[in-house]
């Protein structure tokens, strides 16, 4: 069900009007307007929608979980370790650093709940290219050990550039690409001058 559906269904089972939810949120109705009907395939705003409408935002983003907000009430994961946030140029140089937690590297620690290599690190998404899944602003896990397969989320540097960049790893045949989920940003190839530095695992997401 594409985000259109979505967003209609929950806005009728909230018995809003478009009208309604444009003054609840502080959008424009003419952005719902195209919202439901397809016109925008994607929005930054989906956290507010959600908000608005008293519905998961990852169900509302992606489809994925429940429409309930509060189907997250049962007890969370357990924490595995912790991780270092770092910049994303050290991200591009993260291999080549042969102790994981150098000093002045990382600007804080993340738990993780699922289960990473010894040299994983933690990113703070930068721009609007993932959404809306990624939103700006939200922390990724990344795993350097971890085998990428068609469809991983990877961080991969492109030798030409000073940091690195976070995209969805696309196989066709024997070419590479990163696909970026904002429908506004182009497909890359990946040619031979880039290297691979790790697989995106979980994402953390603060709302304060």
């Amino acid at each position: 069900m594409a985000l259109a559906l979505r967003l209609r269904q929950a806005r009728e089972k909230a018995r809003l009007s478009q009208r309604d939810l444009a003054k609840r949120s502080g959008l424009s109705q003419q952005l719902i307007s195209k919202l439901e009907n397809g016109l925008v395939e994607s929005t930054t705003e989906v956290f507010g929608l959600a908000e608005a409408l008293g519905v998961s935002p990852r169900w509302l983003a992606t489809g994925q979980g429940t429409m309930a907000a509060d189907d997250n009430v049962a007890e969370g994961p357990a924490i595995t370790s912790y991780v270092p946030l770092i910049s994303w140029v050290a991200a591009g140089s993260w291999r080549e650093i042969a102790d994981p937690y150098p000093p002045g590297m990382g600007e804080a620690l993340v738990p993780v709940t699922c289960r990473v290599g010894g040299d994983a690190y933690a990113l703070r998404v930068q721009g609007d290219s993932m959404e809306p899944v990624f939103p700006n602003g939200s922390v990724i896990i990344v795993d350097p050990s971890a085998e990428p397969r068609q469809g991983s989320y990877v961080v991969v540097r492109l030798d030409e550039a000073e940091q690195a960049t976070f995209k969805q790893l696309v196989l066709d045949g024997g070419t590479r690409y990163l696909k970026p989920l904002n429908p506004r940003y182009p497909l890359m190839e990946i040619r031979e001058n880039a290297t691979l530095c790790g697989v995106v695992r979980q994402m953390v997401m603060d709302f304060e």
